[in-house]
């Protein structure tokens, strides 16, 4: 162990990764899962759409459902019969507070909720 040096990041690079991360664009949208194997669907708004991307990617692998909503179909047709589709997405603008964002999503929302049959949806 004498001589070998501490593994890891050092300040300056973490303070860089950090940096980049705070100024990366977030783009926001609205989503739908649809159910293929009966037309029901989800319907929303997220203010990260890579990452919530990811997160129904490794749910579909890991054979998990994404919303307790959907459970029972998901139970019944499998992770197979689910497909996720961005119908809008929009930037972050630099001057917009996080509460801002997330408020224009919901407008975003109940716009394209109006589109779909309501009686459909989880």
């Amino acid at each position: 162990m004498i001589g070998m040096k501490k593994m890891g990041i050092n300040k300056d690079r973490k303070r860089e990764i950090v940096s980049e991360y705070k100024q990366r664009k977030t783009t926001g949208g609205i989503y739908k899962i649809t159910n293929t194997a009966n037309g029901r669907y989800m319907l929303k708004a997220e203010v990260d759409l890579q990452s919530f991307q990811n997160r129904f990617n490794f749910s579909m692998r890991m054979n998990s459902c994404l919303h307790p909503k959907m459970q029972k179909d998901f139970n019944q047709n499998g992770a197979e019969a689910f497909t996720l589709e961005f119908l809008e997405e929009t930037e972050k603008k630099e001057a917009e507070s996080n509460a801002g964002f997330r408020d224009r999503l919901k407008r975003m929302e109940e716009t394209w909720a109006e589109k779909f049959d309501r009686d459909k949806a989880y």
